[in-house]
């Protein structure tokens, strides 16, 4: 997606840097194995923090093991995997292909079609796996396009949509967590969508590209409101799910790390975090 759901490694321990890092050698792995060495270039920590959340919602078998890639070629490295990994992985290719497509209809680079050429074998291997979340995503795409084409669409129109794909991205199995992972999907969908536009502002006015703030008109400075209010209701959605495996590392992600690059823009009183006490995690419903 944007490589926006990340730590923020000062809160993390070395045990826990290490865990993150087996997680996400494990999803690299498994995107060779499913789609050939070119598709190691879809890995994200958007779909590493998933991975993540389903080891600790669901607590699957996990394989162990070390491995080799391009880029750590003679020091071998520990991955963490399972079944789970193997679901982001294809989903990893599927969103990769269509932000390519999605790039090459916005400003027709060269370098976005040669990537949808790249990943075409490997999307259709993919789709073959997880056909309906592969057709959510090409409607989800196509109806998100035409409502950045259309003049009376709202700024926050593709947002919603795009959560509304990512929430239902985020149920990969029937169950009582299904609603809660949709709302959290969602939430997160919107949270992300907006931050990359807030972060590609500047460069999208220079180039044209579509941005809903550009569209409308709004000034990025007032983003920030409304992105607390999307990542806390994924915090709270997030909170009500019965996880302890690795809660500290998710709860680094959805309380610090996704801030990251917006704190590195803007001036230290406009900092953003979260906390569980702000967002009601602290209400009974969750695991603390």
């Amino acid at each position: 997606m944007f490589g926006i759901m990340t730590v923020n490694a000062a809160d993390l321990s070395d045990a826990e840097k290490s865990r993150y890092r087996e997680l996400y050698c494990g999803l690299c792995r498994s995107l060779k194995q499913r789609g050939g060495e070119r598709s190691r270039a879809c890995l994200t920590y958007d779909l590493t923090f998933l991975v993540m959340l389903y080891h600790s919602l669901y607590e699957p078998a996990e394989e162990h093991g070390e491995t080799r890639c391009p880029q750590h070629p003679i020091e071998a490295h520990r991955f963490a995997a399972s079944t789970y990994t193997d679901y982001a992985a294809d989903l990893s290719i599927a969103l990769a292909y269509h932000k390519l497509e999605d790039d090459w209809h916005d400003d027709h680079a060269t370098i976005a079609r040669a990537g949808t050429k790249l990943l075409a074998k490997p999307y259709r291997e993919a789709k073959g796996r997880i056909p309906e979340q592969c057709e959510l995503i090409e409607r989800a795409c196509t109806e998100m396009r035409s409502l950045e084409q259309s003049p009376n669409a709202s700024p926050d129109a593709v947002g919603n949509r795009f959560g509304e794909l990512l929430g239902e991205l985020f149920v990969c199995r029937q169950d009582p967590w299904g609603s809660a992972l949709r709302r959290m999907g969602a939430s997160i969908g919107k949270f992300v969508y907006l931050m990359d536009a807030v972060v590609d502002y500047e460069d999208d006015v220079k180039s044209g590209s579509y941005n809903p703030l550009v569209a409308g008109g709004i000034d990025p400075n007032v983003a920030r409101e409304p992105l607390l209010a999307f990542i806390g209701e994924a915090v709270q959605a997030f909170e009500r799910l019965p996880l302890e495996q690795d809660i500290h590392i998710l709860r680094s992600v959805l309380y610090a790390g996704v801030w990251g690059t917006y704190n590195e823009r803007f001036a230290p009183e406009d900092k953003a975090t979260a906390t569980p006490e702000q967002h009601g995690a602290d209400d009974g419903d969750g695991p603390l």
